[in-house]
């Protein structure tokens, strides 16, 4: 009998558990995001329009700008890269109330990458061994958490690897940002 009711009691549990974490969406179809965070070394700002495809996924289109420093010949440089990201997010987690949201996503990138305001001569007067700008382009995935505070306007947390297959300074650069989420539509 204790058994029993030990079962009944577990299976109870896990559906208030499991209707708790179903995947329903909000009932939006276009929002605009605006983060600013941390880049390898510097900071970076990330500007986004999602667009939803269907309840649960969405298309993500992106302009993004990293400013960070690179050391050559024991000198800081400036690097500046500004980029479009396009990507397909999908829900991993929503909850019932529609107040959290977690969705998983990849994408392609393509950009401008200037180095030391695109002057190939240091302070010191020293060549500057790397091409001082160029387009690059590559791939990213990543993770966006919102937190909705009303059903409108949401904290949106994006956590990104990109990968740039032709950088001069090095291929992959992380992206962590806190901002705002606006729904539009």
């Amino acid at each position: 009998m204790k058994k029993l009711f030990a079962n009944k009691t577990l299976l109870l549990l896990l559906f208030i558990v499991g209707s708790s974490l179903s995947s329903y969406s909000q009932s939006h179809k276009l929002a605009l995001s605006l983060t600013g965070g941390y880049v390898d070394s510097g900071f970076g700002g990330l500007a986004t329009l999602d667009y939803k495809v269907n309840e649960f996924d969405y298309l993500q289109f992106g302009l993004q700008g990293n400013f960070t420093n690179l050391e050559v010949q024991n000198i800081d440089v400036p690097v500046n890269l500004y980029a479009f990201n396009a990507g397909f997010f999908f829900d991993v987690l929503r909850n019932n109330k529609r107040t959290f949201a977690l969705s998983l996503g990849a994408g392609g990138t393509v950009g401008s990458e200037i180095i030391n305001s695109g002057d190939t001569k240091l302070e010191n007067n020293q060549d500057l061994d790397l091409d001082p700008s160029k387009i690059v382009f590559g791939a990213y995935a990543g993770i966006d958490a919102d937190i909705f505070l009303i059903p409108t306007i949401a904290i949106n947390i994006k956590a990104q690897e990109i990968y740039h297959f032709n950088s001069e300074i090095g291929e992959l650069t992380p992206y962590f940002g806190v901002g705002v989420k606006l729904i539009l539509k």
